[in-house]
């Protein structure tokens, strides 16, 4: 499936598709929205949830990688972070 045809599907089918075929990445909050961030194949999929109604208001597709900063800020790279530094270290 292409960005292209995922964007003609109706909000049902979309949905079907992300529960499918779509693998969940992250998560974040912005206002009253809490937005899941999925990949499916070659593109992104975010969902926009109202917080306090529990209903989703929007389904939004992109295939630009910089459409994903938002979500830079909540990755945790220490770990990898320490990992990498550990190779440096002569003798290891």
């Amino acid at each position: 499936m292409d960005i292209r045809d995922f964007n003609f599907m109706d909000g049902l089918a979309k949905t079907e598709v992300l529960a499918t075929a779509g693998v969940f990445l992250a998560e974040r909050n912005d206002g009253c929205f809490r937005i899941s961030l999925y990949q499916v194949d070659d593109f992104y999929v975010e969902i926009y949830y109202h917080k306090t109604r529990y209903f989703y208001i929007c389904i939004r597709s992109f295939a630009e990688v910089s459409d994903l900063f938002p979500y830079l800020q909540d990755i945790d790279i220490s770990e990898i972070y320490k990992v990498i530094c550990s190779l440096d270290k002569p003798g290891k």
